[in-house]
């Protein structure tokens, strides 16, 4: 009798922990997605810094350029080598890089639009292929 007592806490309690540790892992994925929005986003504002086809200071004609995140944290314009998939999900919103971006789901992909004129880039999140 003692011994199915023993059994039914343990029972009890790996109920409790499970759950915690689903979400305690899902958090991490979420972190990690962010660290990532935020190194493409550097990325993208790197090469726009350094791309003499660009005039930073707002002269440019209304027209947008798409970078896509890869899995190496690189951004490539238009199409991506290896697309970075989103590996956890938030339970909301999310700022990043002072915007904020939609919340997510698990393998959406990464994508910054970089506006010529406004000299501003977009970070969206969205459906992955």
């Amino acid at each position: 009798m003692e011994m199915l007592i023993v059994v039914a806490i343990i029972a009890i309690l790996i109920a409790i922990a499970i759950p915690t540790f689903a979400s305690s892992l899902n958090k991490a994925r979420v972190a990690t997605d962010e660290a990532n929005i935020r190194s493409g986003y550097a990325s993208v504002m790197a090469q726009v810094l350094t791309d003499d086809k660009i005039d930073v200071e707002g002269n440019g004609k209304d027209e947008n350029v798409i970078y896509k995140l890869n899995k190496d944290g690189s951004v490539t314009k238009d199409t991506a080598t290896n697309e970075y998939k989103m590996q956890g999900t938030p339970s909301d919103n999310v700022e990043i890089a002072g915007q904020t971006v939609n919340k997510w789901a698990k393998g959406n992909t990464v994508t910054y639009t970089y506006n010529y004129k406004t000299n501003k880039v977009t970070i969206a999140v969205g459906a992955g292929k």
